[in-house]
């Protein structure tokens, strides 16, 4: 573990990033960077992330179910639709610079084990951006999605058992999600977190950090850092270019 925790440590030096609004934040945000289209299903974190990109300025598209949990605001537009409606998927990306996809588990609704409506869900956002020519796809998912290169330690370990234990059709989901980004040849970036005791993320306050081999995680996040980090991602073509960084509370 020690000898990931250095890797980690080298790659964070070397790539500019800086501790900034609780977690290392990449200090080279693109110029060109101006449009972003953002789907959730209506949960607190499409929130926050919707209202960051607007804060930084960008033009934003909000893609949700329904679009009455959204407010109108200057800069953003709202369609309203469904993952499987490939015209209004397509119409939400069609002046995208980037595009980030918050589906929670929390906000679906597993029915069946077989069912997988998340990892289905940015399977259709990924083949419209392919037919349109986008490029910079941004997510997240669980940590439970094991990466190339996880150290595995008993957090990471435990969080994947208790997945497969209490919610496997999350879990399945979750597994055909990491598979989904993998086969895909655009340039996406998976950000894997995992929710605190009882599920409750922690205070803005808490600092959060990026691991990109799990050495270092524990559960537990801010929902307002975790926006900005998505954000900055999405404005840096290059910033953890298909990599599967994972975020999380320190201490």
């Amino acid at each position: 573990a020690t000898i990931c925790h250095t890797l980690q440590s080298c790659f964070v030096a070397c790539h500019g990033l800086e501790i900034c609004g609780g977690y290392k934040r990449h200090t080279d945000e693109s110029e060109d960077f101006r449009r972003i289209t953002i789907f959730s299903l209506g949960g607190l974190l499409g929130q926050y992330v919707t209202n960051t990109a607007l804060l930084h300025g960008a033009q934003v598209t909000a893609y949700v179910p329904d679009a009455k949990v959204i407010w109108p605001r200057k800069n953003l537009t709202v369609i309203e639709g469904s993952l499987q409606n490939r015209e209004r998927v397509l119409e939400a990306l069609l002046e995208a610079d980037a595009v980030i996809s918050v589906l929670t588990p929390m906000r679906v609704k597993h029915v069946k084990e077989e069912e997988t409506p998340l990892a289905d869900g940015n399977a259709m956002i990924l083949s419209a951006m392919k037919q349109l020519g986008k490029t910079r796809f941004v997510t997240v998912g669980h940590v439970c999605i094991h990466a190339f290169g996880d150290c595995e330690d008993k957090y990471q370990r435990m969080s994947t058992k208790f997945m497969q234990i209490f919610w496997p059709g999350v879990y399945k989901d979750m597994q055909k999600m990491g598979q989904v980004l993998a086969r895909s040849d655009l340039n996406w970036t998976l950000v894997r977190t995992c929710a605190g005791r009882d599920g409750k993320v922690k205070k803005v306050g808490q600092n959060c950090s990026i691991s990109l081999d799990g050495s270092q995680f524990r559960p537990g996040y801010s929902r307002e850092a975790l926006a900005e980090f998505l954000y900055e991602a999405a404005a840096d073509q290059q910033m953890y270019s298909r990599k599967m960084p994972i975020f999380y509370r320190e201490g």
